[in-house]
């Protein structure tokens, strides 16, 4: 694949993406109608999930960076994090 091809492939992953960032910024700061906003603003669910699934993925990336923790650690870590959210 060359580069036009990769970016032309990529180019709505990442625009997803920094929705669902945008998502979690709005949250964060209270902005709720914004939120739900850009979170109407996905065609499909599939769009959504793979815009979530970069987020995370370089999330966690950056956490294993900044800290130095294995990415199993830090994937091990959110999933203490997520079970806690249930109680």
């Amino acid at each position: 694949m060359n580069e036009a091809a990769r970016r032309a492939e990529l180019t709505p992953l990442v625009a997803a993406a920094q929705r669902v960032a945008g998502i979690v910024a709005a949250r964060g700061r209270g902005d709720l109608d914004g939120a739900r906003a850009l979170l109407t603003s996905f065609d499909d669910d599939s769009e959504l999930a793979g815009g979530a699934l970069l987020v995370a993925e370089l999330s966690l990336g950056l956490l294993h960076r900044e800290t130095g923790e294995s990415l199993d650690d830090c994937v091990q870590d959110l999933c203490v994090q997520l079970e806690a959210a249930l109680t």
